[in-house]
């Protein structure tokens, strides 16, 4: 059960402390989503915008945590424009182009597909996009080479650097020029998929279940990638002559992720970074006013009390108080208690328990030796004063904790893709 907040015994404990911030931060604030320029031009180059790096540490130094959400959101539409290249690629005859049209949702007959062929028919690589996949392009890549030396040479022109993610397309067998690309692909440290194609001509000349098919499919593949020290990666086993069957679905679905991931993993990461460096210079800053002027007597007769207020404050003071979450909550169409669930300084009990150190600094032993030490001339209220400084700085520290990883998730669920 929390404990009763009482007013504390003298007004100016509790009001100078950040009476003096508080006020500057009021000076200083100003409609954010006002100041945000929606027509900033972005670049997937891992960061963001200088001026929405400006308005996203203003945001989080004055504790607008709503603002957080509006600049997170309006991060990832600008991301979401930047363009996307995905490399078909793998052994000639395993239906690349079969399956880039398949994956574009058009047939072999309409006037924009990829031309496909019982012969080699891509011979340079072409590009292609798709309504289902905006901004993205899909590089149906000339089919390797039947020869190691043709390989070698395969790899050497592979201008892997322009590809974000990696589509490799099997058939009929997952050969050792299938494993060699894969092991050069995560050697660049690139993501990709292995993709089984013909599933429907390996069901109609099987004796085996469709389930035992599938599976000895699954197997062979990633047995023969491990043999090699190639990581797991998606399988998936489609049928380009049907994409709504078999995993196609499950494939769009993970590139849709993906892609979304390739976009704006840069930049949240940049945002989580520059989050975490306003809130340390932000803790810093307070520490430097607890120096200056916390009050000794908050840890006497009624300190408990007193420091519940101070919680209170510094929970305001960095937007994690109780009326800002559920505004962020309604912001993001989340439940509140995901965002309360994070805290451990919701109340001084609950901060207490969290932190062995805050807990020891005050217990009742610790309290009934402050009192005693407040009867020793000149040395005891200084030792009291400093002791009271220490566990405002712990406070601070914790609250601190708790608000990066509270914008952590605002992050979270501000640009978790529809």
């Amino acid at each position: 059960m929390s404990p009763v907040v009482k007013t504390p015994r003298d007004p100016w404990e509790v009001a100078p402390l950040l009476a003096n911030m508080e006020e500057d931060l009021v000076s200083h604030r100003t409609p954010l989503s006002a100041s945000f320029t929606s027509g900033v031009s972005y670049h997937r180059d891992g960061g963001v915008p200088l001026e929405v790096s400006r308005d996203l540490e203003k945001a989080v130094k004055e504790g607008q945590l709503l603002e957080v959400v509006a600049i997170a959101r309006k991060v990832v539409e600008m991301a979401s424009r930047a363009p996307v290249s995905l490399a078909v690629m793998g052994d000639s005859g395993n239906g690349m182009s079969s399956f880039v049209n398949a994956l574009r949702g058009i047939g072999h007959e309409d006037a924009a597909s990829a031309p496909t062929g019982v012969v080699r028919t891509t011979l340079t690589p072409a590009r292609y996009t798709s309504p289902s996949f905006p901004n993205v392009f899909l590089w149906d890549l000339p089919g390797m080479g039947a020869s190691d030396q043709s390989l070698d040479h395969y790899l050497r022109e592979l201008q892997h650097s322009q590809y974000d993610l990696f589509l490799l397309i099997a058939s009929e067998q997952f050969s050792l020029h299938h494993v060699r690309l894969a092991k050069t692909i995560q050697g660049m440290g690139k993501r990709f998929y292995v993709i089984w194609t013909k599933v429907d001509r390996d069901l109609s000349t099987t004796p085996l279940s469709r389930g035992l098919l599938l599976r000895n499919i699954q197997e062979n593949i990633l047995e023969t990638l491990q043999k090699e020290g190639v990581h797991k990666p998606p399988i998936f086993l489609v049928s380009s002559l049907d994409p709504d069957l078999h995993d196609f679905p499950d494939l769009r679905k993970k590139l849709r992720i993906d892609i979304f991931n390739i976009r704006c993993s840069g930049p949240l990461e940049a945002m989580s970074y520059a989050c975490k460096e306003t809130i340390n210079e932000k803790v810093a800053s307070l520490k430097t006013r607890v120096l200056q002027n916390c009050p000794e007597d908050t840890l006497g007769s009624c300190g408990a009390d007193d420091l519940e207020q101070y919680l209170r404050v510094y929970r305001g003071c960095f937007g994690i108080d109780d009326d800002s979450l559920l505004q962020v909550a309604w912001s993001t169409g989340r439940v509140v208690s995901e965002y309360r669930t994070l805290l451990r300084s919701q109340d001084l009990c609950g901060l207490r328990r969290a932190d062995c150190r805050l807990r020891l600094a005050t217990c009742s032993v610790m309290k009934m030796l402050l009192r005693l030490l407040r009867w020793v001339p000149w040395l005891g209220p200084r030792a009291v004063r400093w002791f009271a400084r220490v566990t405002h700085k712990r406070m601070l520290h914790l609250v601190a904790q708790d608000t990066k990883g509270i914008l952590k998730k605002i992050l979270e669920d501000s640009t978790c893709p529809a």
